[in-house]
């Protein structure tokens, strides 16, 4: 998806950055897991294809590890996607995909997350209209109890208002750039949100729902199939 002159001259120009950078230790597998079969394709197949698939999105980058480069260029096939090195943590593959983003809006998605709907990459872009910031989330169904080091319950949120947040987030590139370049170095970063967090902008929160999960143990494969199942790919 080329960054075309009409997009150019109507909207604010938007670049998928997709991670596929991680590993299977929880998992199990031997190599990437992102790159194991779930519903007959690979976990990572089916969140590319969403992206390639949003018109509102110009161009797409596939963070990938070194090892896995050809495997990589194997599922892309022909498809327009532009591979981009990873780093050694998430934080850094984050980053390389930034640098070498052309767009202004840049979302950004966990390649392991395969049930990303087409609906979510447009609510985070109207949500881009009003803030520097946003991510899918959805609301905790349980009571979430803050600890100390010692397992020590500090205090209990206000379950109204903890979420649990997920992929795609959406950010202002050179916002976030600048975040990563202040508060990049400080230990226990997670996502990007929290880098907006530290230089005090508003992040978003949009309610998405619990289809949306993260596959890293086999439990998730099975539940992410029976998900599928029902509700059918992209």
């Amino acid at each position: 998806m080329s960054l075309s002159d009409k997009n150019m001259v109507s909207r604010r120009r938007v670049s998928a950055i997709l991670l596929a950078g991680g590993s299977g230790v929880r998992f199990g597998a031997d190599g990437n897991k992102v790159y194991a079969e779930v519903g007959g394709r690979p976990i990572l197949d089916y969140s590319l294809s969403v992206l390639l698939a949003c018109e509102e999105i110009d161009e797409c980058l596939l963070v990938v590890r070194e090892d896995d480069r050809e495997l990589a260029g194997q599922l892309i096939g022909d498809r327009p996607v532009r591979l981009v090195a990873g780093g050694a943590t998430r934080q850094e593959s984050v980053l390389h995909g930034i640098r070498e983003a052309a767009g202004e809006i840049v979302l950004i998605h966990d390649g392991a997350r395969p049930l990303i709907r087409k609906e979510y990459v447009k609510k985070c872009l109207q949500a881009m209209e009003q803030y520097p910031g946003c991510t899918m989330a959805v609301r905790s169904k349980d009571t979430i109890k803050l600890s100390n080091d010692r397992g020590e319950v500090i205090r209990t949120t206000e379950r109204a208002n903890t979420w649990i947040v997920q992929t795609p987030q959406c950010f202002e590139r050179e916002i976030l750039l600048n975040a990563h370049r202040d508060y990049g170095h400080i230990p226990g970063i997670t996502d990007d949100c929290m880098l907006l967090e530290l230089a005090g902008k508003t992040v978003k929160l949009i309610e998405g729902d619990y289809t949306n999960i993260k596959i890293t143990t086999p439990d998730d494969r099975a539940l992410a199939e029976t998900f599928l199942a029902e509700t059918g790919a992209e």
